[in-house]
């Protein structure tokens, strides 16, 4: 006698591919399929619905216009402002925008969702991201009496509706202790989450090794020390302070060579902050020293093809993947000293520590492992051990499915 198969809607707002999508691609792709059914909910157009359905996946996509996401970090600012500018004022505009934002914008949205949920006979919702990123979702999950879960892997505030929404979720993953530890201060209940570090596909790192050909490809010369950066071009991610550290490095070692990879962030800002990098490299005389890959799906290979990885984020980085990536690469990796890095990054045995916006320190832990390579080397090997260890897709999986099981029963 066969066994009904627990359907799980999986939920994805951001258009874009990062860590997000990255991360649920593995859970899923690794989940027990004769216990569970996956179906993906995409708010708009993202370039992993294809991938899902390669898996045999069933994708719902919500609309294929882009949606509008507007950041945690713009919203605080708003809302700053506008405290500091009127006071009460200010405060009662922020309440009337949220509960016109819940009435006109999520609540539609969520009867079209719930909706959905009972015509595809869904058992339970992973809301996958932030918390506020899926309000519509959330309210949804409500209205058809199913229970949800929301996988966290931002960090952000709640407004005092999201506070409320909050409260109607049944579990949490926390892609760091940094998420756990602030959605406790926002009043989540302990009992409420977990833990639990996300996956890598191992299979890309087995029997790397850097590539004399990869090295050609870009110019670089045999003796060319080269720095590389990972991640999209945004103004949180250190661009800034990372070229200002090579252009120290660079006063030292004269063949340092920095390497960007990855392509701006597809937003007005994410090209504003592209002009501002490209003025700093013009403004510092760094132009023969700088290389952008733009978009690339070799990662692997260029990490592996790099003397170091520096992942340079000015702000607290919710998890980290770049530096979990640049450990199985068996790169020498510098990571900012904030977020979820502190969980990854055990300094001086398996990476280097910098404190965030310190170009100085970040310059100084690149030429430490320059003129130290035999310290890089067993650093490196510690961490590609530990990684694989800590981060595999079984274990990840695992975890995740005794929390559905403790949802579902």
């Amino acid at each position: 006698m066969s066994v009904k198969k627990q359907r799980i809607l999986f939920v994805e707002r951001p258009p874009f591919v990062g860590g997000s999508i990255t991360g649920l691609f593995e859970l899923v792709r690794g989940i027990d399929r004769e216990k569970y059914e996956p179906v993906m909910l995409f708010h708009g157009p993202n370039p992993y619905r294809e991938k899902f359905r390669e898996l045999g996946f069933q994708v719902e996509t919500l609309s294929e216009e882009l949606p509008s996401l507007e950041s945690t970090v713009q919203k605080r600012d708003i809302a700053a402002a506008l405290r500091k500018f009127s006071g009460q004022l200010a405060n009662g505009y922020l309440i009337a925008k949220e509960l016109y934002l819940k009435e006109k914008r999520d609540r539609p949205l969520a009867k079209r969702i719930a909706g959905m949920i009972k015509r595809l006979e869904i058992d339970l919702v992973h809301n996958n991201n932030s918390l506020p990123g899926n309000r519509a979702t959330i309210m949804a999950a409500q209205m058809a009496g199913v229970p949800q879960l929301s996988h966290v892997r931002m960090l952000h505030t709640f407004s005092f509706i999201e506070r409320r929404l909050a409260r109607s979720v049944d579990g949490f993953i926390f892609m760091s202790t940094a998420i756990e530890k602030l959605y406790q201060d926002l009043g989540i209940p302990a009992s409420k989450g977990r833990v639990i570090y996300d996956a890598f596909d191992m299979q890309p790192y087995e029997n790397l090794q850097a590539s004399e050909k990869l090295r050609a490809e870009f110019g670089f010369d045999a003796g060319d020390f080269i720095v590389c950066i990972v991640g999209r071009i945004e103004w949180w991610k250190g661009h800034d302070d990372f070229i200002r550290a090579m252009a120290e490095v660079i006063g030292v070692l004269p063949n340092a060579k920095a390497l960007i990879i990855g392509s701006p962030d597809p937003t007005a800002s994410g090209e504003l902050f592209h002009q501002k990098i490209l003025a700093l490299i013009d403004e510092l005389e760094m132009k023969e020293h700088v290389l952008f890959t733009g978009f690339r799906t070799d990662i692997p290979q260029l990490m592996a093809m790099s003397d170091v990885v520096v992942h340079g984020s000015s702000q607290p980085e919710p998890f980290g993947r770049v530096v979990v990536e640049a450990m199985l690469a068996g790169s020498p990796v510098i990571g900012t000293a904030a977020g979820g890095v502190l969980d990854i990054i055990d300094d001086k045995e398996t990476g280097l520590l910098v404190p965030c916006q310190d170009p100085k320190a970040m310059a100084k832990a690149i030429l430490y492992l320059a003129q130290h390579p035999e310290s890089a080397k067993e650093m490196s090997v510690k961490a590609k051990r530990e990684a694989m260890e800590r981060f595999s897709v079984g274990q990840h999986v695992q975890k995740v499915q005794s929390l559905y099981e403790a949802l579902l029963n």
